[in-house]
């Protein structure tokens, strides 16, 4: 899955994304839980970065 898909991926499940530095965003699910994504557009994201987000957000 590449950083753009997922990026959209996590939208749909009513995350929000606020300005960070760079390419990176501070990024807030509906349950509270922030964690920070950098997202390098289309380029691979590897498999535990994915896992790993989606554990840090709860989802």
């Amino acid at each position: 899955m590449k950083f753009s898909e997922f990026r959209r991926w996590l939208k749909a499940q009513g995350v929000t994304f606020e300005a960070g530095k760079g390419s990176h965003f501070k990024v807030t699910a509906p349950n509270g839980k922030r964690t920070t994504f950098a997202d390098h557009g289309s380029k691979e994201m590897s498999e535990p970065t994915r896992k790993a987000i989606i554990k840090q957000l709860g989802l």
